[in-house]
């Protein structure tokens, strides 16, 4: 089949598709993989507001993830970095708007 990053298949098994249609397989990998892909970005993320220091466009690509993921119950406990930064990024104006659409 076509191969979507992580996020996306979380999405379309998650919320897209019908449940009789969803594919608890896939989903499961593609959690596991966004997890394992998360990772270093937690460790990243110790002790930073942001990716690199300041807002910036690496943070609106990422970003999204991080807050699909959040979104959808993928960040476990063992990620605090990465929930507090998916707050953060929800508390900024632009991104807060660019979610609820």
């Amino acid at each position: 089949g076509m191969v979507m990053p992580p996020i996306n298949t979380i999405v379309v098994h998650t919320i897209l598709l019908p449940p009789d249609r969803r594919d608890e397989t896939a989903l499961g990998q593609a959690k596991r993989l966004l997890a394992k892909s998360l990772a270093p970005v937690e460790e990243a993320l110790d002790g930073k507001d942001y990716l690199i220091g300041e807002f910036s466009a690496a943070d609106c690509m990422l970003g999204h993830s991080c807050i699909m993921a959040s979104r959808l119950g993928i960040m476990g406990d063992d990620m605090p970095n990465l929930k507090a930064y998916a707050e953060r990024l929800l508390a900024r104006p632009a991104c807060a708007e660019a979610f609820a659409a």
